[in-house]
């Protein structure tokens, strides 16, 4: 860090032990019962969740996955098993995750620039970046911002 960096106050992007406190008791309670199970892949705990979700949802089916890559990579899968030269549109301003998982399944990213006062993809952009090409769009809601679904899923509808 240079010189003048040192009178900077360090402001973290989550505080996740504040997280913990807040719900401690129920998460140690939680973990000492998958521990005493010895279950730690799949499970009645994961299939309560998949109930859960999809009753929350009201959706046929949910599944839950390690992480929010693993569920972009599954949703990519589920959409084309050849990704091959295709392309998929992401945000500029996105966590790694989104990339990342464009990459595992063989796409290539397409960065589109986003609206400053949300963060979120620009409808405008997206429609500028369709080419013959594109498979999917990967919309990222962010700080609270929701993407602007309808126009992109209206944009997403017109390209096929």
């Amino acid at each position: 860090m240079c010189e003048e960096g040192k009178n900077f106050v360090k402001i973290p992007l989550i505080d996740l032990a504040a997280q913990y406190r807040d719900c401690r008791v129920e998460i140690n309670e939680a973990i000492q019962e998958v521990l005493e199970s010895g279950c730690f892949i799949l499970g009645s705990n994961v299939a309560a969740l998949e109930q859960e979700v999809k009753e929350y949802l009201g959706v046929e089916h949910a599944v839950g996955v390690a992480s929010g890559t693993d569920a972009l990579v599954l949703a990519l899968r589920a959409l084309d098993d050849d990704w091959h030269g295709k392309e998929v549109i992401i945000p500029v301003y996105t966590f790694f995750a989104t990339v990342e998982a464009v990459l595992q399944v063989g796409a290539t990213p397409v960065f589109v620039d986003i609206d400053p006062k949300t963060y979120c993809l620009s409808v405008k952009a997206v429609q500028d970046r369709i080419t013959r090409r594109t498979r999917a769009m990967i919309p990222v809601h962010l700080y609270g911002h929701p993407a602007e679904m309808m126009p992109l899923l209206e944009l997403a509808r017109a390209n096929d």
